[in-house]
C-alpha cells in the first residue's frame, strides 16, 4: 500500500462515524450542532494532520497548525459538553504541548535534532504547566474557592506575604551577621587598625581622673 493511500481509511471510517452522529441526532432528537460544533474547529487541524501524515519532509511542518487547531477543537468540546469553560484559565498551557508533539512527529520525519531537543522541552514545559494550573484553579480557586472555601484568595495572599517576610527577615540577618564578622574578631577591629585606635582613645576619654 502506498503512502497516498493511508489516510483513507481514517477519513471513511471518519465519514461514517459523522454519518451515525447525524442519524443519532435525527432519532433522538438532540441538536447535533450544539453538541459538537467544537469538532468542526477541530476538523481543518485533522486535514493538516493527514498532509503531514501522508506527506513527505517537505508537507511535515502542517503538523503544527495540525496539532494546535485539533487541539483547541478538542478543548472546546470537552468544555461544551461539560460546561466547564473556566478551565481555559489553565487549559491555555496545554498549545506548548501541542507545539511540542508537532516538532517531535517534524523530527522523525527530518532527523533534525535541535527540534527533537525543542519536542521535549515544550512538552515538558506543557505538561508540567497544565498539571499546576489544574491544580492550583480547581483545588484552591474553583468551586467557591475548593477546600479553603471563599477563604481561598486570602489565604494564598496572607501565605505568600508571610514568606516574603521571613525570606527578608533571614537576609537582612545574614547580611548584618557578615558584615560583624568582616570588622570585628577576638575582640579587635581587623580591617582597620586607626578605627581601633580611635575607639581606644574615645574609652580612655571617658575614663575618670584619679584624685591626688
Amino acid at each position: 500500500m502506498t503512502r497516498e493511500h493511508d489516510g483513507r481509511p481514517i477519513a471513511a471510517f471518519g465519514l461514517i462515524a459523522l454519518g451515525v452522529l447525524v442519524l443519532v441526532g435525527q432519532l433522538s432528537g438532540f441538536s447535533l450542532f450544539s453538541t459538537l460544533w467544537p469538532l468542526f474547529v477541530a476538523a481543518p487541524g485533522l486535514v493538516f494532520l493527514y498532509l503531514a501524515y501522508t506527506g513527505g519532509k517537505k508537507e511535515a511542518g502542517f503538523a503544527v497548525p495540525g496539532t494546535v487547531v485539533t487541539g483547541t477543537g478538542l478543548i472546546l468540546f470537552y468544555q461544551n459538553i461539560t460546561g466547564h469553560w473556566v478551565s481555559w484559565a489553565y487549559a491555555w498551557t496545554l498549545y506548548p504541548l501541542f507545539v511540542g508533539l508537532a516538532l517531535n512527529f517534524m523530527s522523525s520525519r527530518t532527523g533534525d535534532e535541535g527540534q527533537q531537543k525543542a519536542s521535549q522541552i515544550l512538552m515538558r514545559i506543557g505538561s508540567i504547566g497544565f498539571i499546576l494550573g489544574a491544580v492550583f484553579f480547581e483545588v484552591l480557586l474553583f468551586n467557591n474557592g475548593g477546600i479553603f472555601g471563599g477563604l481561598a484568595l486570602p489565604v494564598i495572599l496572607i501565605g505568600l506575604g508571610d514568606v516574603m517576610l521571613l525570606t527578608n527577615k533571614n537576609r537582612s540577618l545574614t547580611v548584618s551577621k557578615r558584615k560583624v564578622g568582616d570588622l570585628y574578631v577576638n575582640g579587635k577591629y581587623k580591617n582597620s587598625d586607626r578605627l581601633q585606635q580611635q575607639i581606644d582613645e574615645a574609652l580612655a576619654e571617658d575614663e575618670p581622673t584619679p584624685v591626688v
